[in-house]
């Protein structure tokens, strides 16, 4: 990707990952909001897939919103919506994406570390998608709603555990429970959640160590039942989201605005034929 006249020049390429296989979108969890974007370096020759075949969703397939695919290019979390500004058929439009890198660079690649990986994956659906979508963008800083993430009056409730081997988790619909680990994996897991909104989730925790939590909530309704008003959980199945935060973790989510870099797409076009 190189710089010019202040946008993302991405160069074009063929691809590909087997991207239709991967889990989604709730990978997020590993990776929060606040990682950096994929960009390559203004002189860097970018790497592409070997050969790329992309056919629209049959509705009995395992297809991906092309958003999602955009996502993974450029390392942003899938769940915060305001991360990319583009044409809403990007959301809507799913396709099965099948690709295969080289064999040098399948090489090459089994001897980097995960995150170089994820890096040289994402520099390759970019030449993907400028090659096949006629994909140009630039970043923007913009000033986006977010909540942060406070201690909430009374402190902290939640149980230090320094030990490594004990790390887990696991996530339902409307809990969370974990073992050692850090404030960035709760923020990862708010963030996949709907109720959020598609907000990126700031820590202003101060908290530094690893934890027990178990977080349980009664998620948000779609459509109101009799007698409620809309957003409002049914009386008999628990707290909101945020309620839970605060009396079962003794942290608090906030609202507020905070700057953020957003992918701004100029141009995307439906792909051409394989």
């Amino acid at each position: 990707m190189r710089k010019n006249h202040g946008h993302l020049t991405l160069l074009a390429a063929s691809a590909l990952i087997a991207i239709s296989t991967r889990v989604a979108p709730c990978q997020c969890m590993f990776s929060p909001s606040a990682v950096v974007p994929i960009r390559a370096a203004a002189t860097e020759q970018m790497p592409a897939y070997e050969v790329a075949t992309i056919k629209p969703s049959n509705g009995k397939d395992f297809a991906m919103p092309l958003r999602f695919f955009i996502d993974e290019a450029f390392g942003i979390p899938p769940n915060i919506t305001a991360r990319i500004a583009g044409p809403d058929w990007i959301s809507n439009t799913r396709f099965v994406i099948q690709s295969k890198p080289s064999d040098a660079i399948r090489d090459a690649m089994q001897n980097m570390a995960p995150a170089e990986r994820s890096r040289e994956n994402g520099l390759m659906m970019q030449s993907l998608l400028a090659d096949r979508f006629a994909f140009k963008a630039h970043f923007e800083t913009r000033e986006l709603p977010v909540y942060e993430l406070v201690l909430a009056k009374g402190g902290p409730k939640l149980v230090k555990n320094s030990d490594p081997t004990k790390a887990r988790f696991g996530v339902g619909a409307s809990m969370f429970r974990a073992a050692a680990v850090s404030i960035q994996v709760l923020i990862g897991v708010l963030e996949c959640n709907s109720d959020i909104g598609g907000r990126e989730v700031v820590d202003k925790t101060g908290l530094t160590g690893t934890y027990d939590i178990s977080l349980k909530w009664a998620p948000l309704q779609t459509a109101p039942a009799a007698g409620e008003s809309a957003g409002a959980p049914s009386s008999d199945e628990g707290p909101s989201l945020f309620t839970a935060i605060e009396e079962q973790l003794g942290l608090k989510l906030l609202p507020a605005k905070a700057p953020s870099e957003v992918l701004v797409i100029d141009r995307i076009e439906h792909p051409t034929p394989n």
